[in-house]
């Protein structure tokens, strides 16, 4: 190795906050290159990293100084003597080599800095880069301090929530928000893995900006975290936060329990999707379930004591075959929706051309009416002897013209929902129902309860057989009806206006 002069290039830019409006890397290199030209100076090495130099142990600069002492009497071209150091230890080092002209000159666009210089000059300069990092670290503190005080939370919002530039509170997302609350509820159960929770989350929709789900950690720390119920952790310390909350302390705290052990449940090898939907026709209790050799069986939990079915055991296999049986119920004809559909639409979009053209000929009465009324008051206007005459029919069009407005104002004050988008929400409906009962079968523990909670009321089984069901509406509507019903009776009936439709999508 050639151990001669070097003339080095250092670039240093931090990640930290204090640092935001330091020079970029490549704006650093740039200017200290053109000086370099200037300056008829030839770069022989370049050391650049982001990291802070408020503290020891940068690589980069380790390197660049054991560089420095294998080629003495070398040159450091840097943006400013803060970007080489803002400790006392690291900007010792760099006074000491300097001194002992082991560094030649340390040129920054500013000036230069000489062996023969002034020492006080360097550590003056160091010095207040250091005090300045932490004074700027210590506002920083107080600063978020008197955030959490005022309940405001310092940084960008928790996951589930939005920054608000205008009230400077956190708001809630009104998409990812129901996500994270899904996660809470279903985690409070104790019987669904982050794992779980993590892929019906993924399922539903919920994805990183990388489009991923979440990580393990990531929704563990969520579910730890006390910002989402009104809380706000901040070095051991909670604050009282302005933010609305996205659940309840109660259903948090019993996260935390099941997180911590405390409240955990029995691992179960099985997930019973239909607990809690089934009854025993016999007796009327719930049926409950149980794993047993391996397999998950359902059986009459005999509240009441004189009840022989609960010597009975479902296996869930054959359950869910009773299951799906019951969804078939509300299975329609694709092909018949189909028609229903195109028909029922033709009859919207001619009812539609008749409202406009009612409401063009009210328009066109208006029009009218007022004409003849402006002609009968420009008469009065110009000869006054006519008022008495004329009265009764300006009074008479005075009174025709306030009822087609009032027709009109009806005709606006109608409901804007349009029928087409109700028969749409309808249509959708039915060919859902019509694949129930396959999805069903083809789904998980996880899906079929989802599936179930949208669905299903109760079923009451005797005999391992389905005695009774009651569907959720519009489904037992749909169960009951005729299947060649016509699809249009579908979008007037009560259960399936636009608003009950809307709330029944996926």
């Amino acid at each position: 190795m050639n151990n001669s002069p070097k003339n080095i290039l250092y670039l240093r830019k931090s990640s930290e906050a204090e640092d935001r409006q330091a020079l970029s890397l490549e704006s650093q290199a740039s200017e200290l290159n053109a000086l370099a030209v200037k300056l008829n100076i030839s770069i022989d090495q370049t050391f650049q990293e982001s990291k802070s130099a408020k503290a020891i142990g940068r690589p980069q600069f380790n390197e660049m100084i054991a560089f420095i002492k294998a080629n003495p009497c070398s040159k450091i071209l840097v943006w400013k003597l803060d970007r080489l150091a803002r400790n006392f230890r690291d900007g010792g080092e760099i006074i000491s080599l300097l001194q002992e002209s082991i560094i030649a000159e340390i040129i920054t666009p500013f000036g230069s800095y000489y062996p023969h210089d002034n020492v006080l000059t360097l550590a003056v300069e160091f010095g207040t880069a250091n005090q300045f990092i932490r004074n700027l670290s210590e506002d920083i503190k107080r600063g978020n301090k008197t955030k959490l005080e005022k309940g405001e939370l310092p940084g960008p919002a928790p996951l589930g929530y939005l920054d608000n530039p205008l009230t400077k509170l956190k708001t809630i997302d009104p998409v990812k928000g129901k996500f994270i609350q899904k996660a809470f509820e279903l985690y409070s159960d104790g019987t669904y893995s982050l794992r779980m929770i993590n892929n019906y989350l993924f399922e539903k929709g919920f994805k990183t900006r990388g489009g991923l789900s979440l990580s393990k950690a990531m929704l563990h720390k969520i579910l730890q975290n006390p910002f989402y119920y009104g809380m706000m952790r901040r070095a051991g310390q909670l604050y009282p936060g302005k933010h609305e909350a996205l659940i309840t302390k109660e259903l948090f705290d019993i996260c935390q329990d099941i997180l911590s052990g405390k409240s955990r449940p029995r691992k179960q090898k099985h997930f019973f999707p239909l607990r809690g939907f089934m009854t025993c026709a016999n007796c009327g209790c719930a049926l409950t379930s149980a794993t047993k050799k391996g397999h998950a069986y359902y059986y009459c939990t005999n509240g009441k004591g004189n009840c022989e079915q609960h010597k009975t055991y479902l296996r869930d296999k054959l359950v869910d075959g009773l299951v799906a049986n019951v969804l078939g119920e509300i299975k329609f004809d694709a092909e018949a929706i189909e028609l229903a559909y195109l028909a029922a639409k033709e009859i919207i979009q001619s009812r539609g051309s008749l409202n406009h053209s009612q409401k063009s000929k009210l328009s066109q009465e208006l029009k009218t009416a007022q004409s003849k009324l402006y002609n009968l008051v420009d008469i009065v206007s110009s000869d006054p002897s006519m008022k008495e005459s004329l009265k009764p029919k300006i009074l008479s069009l005075e009174a025709d013209v306030k009822s087609i407005l009032n027709q009109i104002a009806r005709f606006e004050a109608a409901p804007q929902q349009d029928p087409l988008i109700t028969l749409e929400l309808t249509k959708k409906t039915f060919l859902q129902a019509c694949s129930a009962s396959l999805d069903y079968l083809n789904a998980d523990g996880l899906k079929q309860f989802e599936m179930l909670k949208k669905l299903l009321w109760n079923l009451s089984v005797k005999d391992k057989n389905v005695q009774c069901f009651k569907l959720k509406q519009p489904y037992q509507l749909m169960a009951e009806a005729p299947k060649n019903m016509n699809l249009e009776q579908w979008c007037r009936g009560r259960d399936l206006n636009p608003h009950g439709l809307a709330a029944i999508r996926t």
